[in-house]
């Protein structure tokens, strides 16, 4: 059989034609923008407590930090979204150091972790909202990036850690510190869109951030003898809005305005709309969660499950929080949106963990496991916890973490050369889940409809809930931007 046979052409890479170009007083320039009004956010006076073999996060305080964008200048201007940053700084000083044994404090994830929610309003009205920000950025930092790009750069920009899954190690040694980050905008104004925004054709742009009620910093200890004290307590200040403005000239603009549909730009984008659920300690069988996402077009849905802070069965098997991803033993796991099921075979987190991760790659835009440099390992990605057994016949490489010397363990191996185990402090159990409900790449309303009927999530538990589990979700989805060039009015179809 002939190989089968095409047109006769030209590579790509003899394709000689210039690119085409922009004019001379085309120019592009940086925008910083401090918050309007309220500047910084400063948490409660004790910002660290230690307890011995206890995992502990103390309150913050939740503060809406508003950004005010430079809009409605002139309809030569936009906004490359790709450069848009968000930068602040964690300040403290301490005047008495804790007297700790076997101590550890670090940030949860990255400096992300400050911000719970994300909202963009144009002339008061809502374009986007991102509920639980933080772990949202970490579900996508831990999913698609490699370990060295973790330790690279995003350990500068973002304050991941170098030598561990978690975020950096915060000084606890008496003196001022003074920590610098900055963090992507996965929103309608940052990430999420794919061209440029004309920034120049809208007015009354807002941008507001809300930081955490639960400081993302985690301490931990094997004994206590003195707490620390702070004449300075965590504080978020020097917060900056970084953009990037591209005027394109009068030229470029005119040409462009002839492009318009009903004198209106389209712009597709995507953004992440957040819901929860929980699961009552002592339930198993099947369980069906309702997820409050109703869009036009979800794309893929995300989840994970998390034990809260503070409760009983938590600080062993999930030390850092939601920031545990725990295998809760599912025999069986679907989404379902209107009879319809994703994948149609279900997946089973105890015999066929695997088959579970690749679903997650190719809803995250993947195809094989390798499309994205993960930074989750196999026993990682099965730490079981809220359940008080694992079910019979599951993988060999399920485990639920245990004290080691004092210390929550991931019995990751528990034979062979490579015997060892890892603590669960630097390394969070990192059972991420996903659903592909796209048609196909690329292409205008591509996912799902779920405005009448919302997905919900079923499951078919091997094991009895120990604890009170909760599933945090996010809708991918896509959103049309529609800016009217003569009110200078956007308006958001998600």
């Amino acid at each position: 059989m002939s190989f089968p046979s095409s047109a006769i052409g030209l590579p790509n890479t003899m394709d000689y034609k210039l690119a085409p170009s922009l004019p001379e007083s085309a120019r592009s320039y940086s925008v910083n923008i401090a918050p309007d009004g309220q500047t910084s956010v400063t948490g409660p006076s004790q910002s660290l407590t230690y307890t011995a073999v206890t995992a502990v996060q103390n309150q913050f305080n939740a503060q809406a930090m508003s950004f005010t964008l430079p809009s409605g200048m002139s309809d030569s201007v936009f906004m490359d979204p790709v450069c848009t940053t968000v930068s602040f700084s964690l300040i403290y000083t301490i005047t008495t150091a804790p007297a700790i044994t076997g101590g550890a404090t670090y940030l949860l994830g990255s400096a992300a972790s400050f911000i719970d929610s994300l909202q963009v309003f144009s002339n008061n009205v809502p374009l986007e909202t991102i509920g639980q920000y933080g772990l949202l950025q970490n579900f996508l930092l831990q999913n698609t990036v490699s370990s060295s790009e973790r330790a690279g750069g995003l350990s500068v920009s973002m304050g991941c850690d170098t030598n561990s899954l978690n975020g950096i190690d915060i000084p606890v040694t008496v003196g001022s510190h003074r920590l610098n980050f900055c963090i992507p905008l996965i929103s309608i104004l940052g990430v999420g869109s794919d061209k440029f925004i004309p920034i120049g054709s809208i007015s009354n742009l807002q941008l507001i951030l809300t930081t955490a009620n639960l400081s993302p910093v985690n301490a931990y200890c094997i004994t206590a003898t003195t707490q620390p004290v702070f004449s300075v307590p965590f504080s978020l200040v020097d917060w900056t809005l970084n953009m990037k403005y591209i005027d394109v000239g009068d030229m470029a603009a005119n040409l462009l305005k002839q492009t318009l549909v009903d004198g209106k730009w389209f712009i597709k984008a995507s953004t992440y709309t957040q819901s929860s659920a929980t699961i009552p300690s002592g339930s198993q069988g099947n369980q069906q969660l309702l997820m409050q996402i109703r869009n036009t077009s979800v794309k893929s849905l995300f989840h994970q499950f998390g034990i809260a802070n503070g409760s009983a069965s938590q600080s062993i098997v999930a030390p850092n929080g939601y920031f545990d991803a725990l295998n809760i033993c599912s025999n069986s796991r679907q989404l379902q949106i209107g009879g319809n099921f994703w994948p149609n075979k279900a997946i089973s987190d105890t015999q066929q963990p695997a088959v579970g991760y690749t679903y997650l790659i190719q809803a995250l835009g993947g195809g094989l496991a390798k499309s994205y440099g993960t930074v989750v390992t196999r026993g990682l990605y099965n730490s079981v916890g809220g359940v008080a057994a694992i079910p019979t016949g599951s993988d060999s490489t399920l485990q639920i973490p245990t004290l080691v010397s004092n210390v929550p363990t991931h019995p990751i191996y528990t034979s062979g050369d490579d015997a060892g185990t890892l603590s669960c402090l630097k390394y969070p159990a990192s059972a991420y889940y996903g659903y592909d409900l796209e048609k196909s790449a690329n292409t205008l309303f591509c996912g799902v409809n779920t405005r009448s009927q919302p997905p919900f999530i079923d499951l078919n538990l091997g094991a009895t809930t120990n604890a009170t589990i909760t599933c945090n979700a996010w809708g991918l989805s896509d959103v049309i931007l529609a800016v009217d060039v003569m009110s200078k009015s956007v308006q958001a179809f998600i």
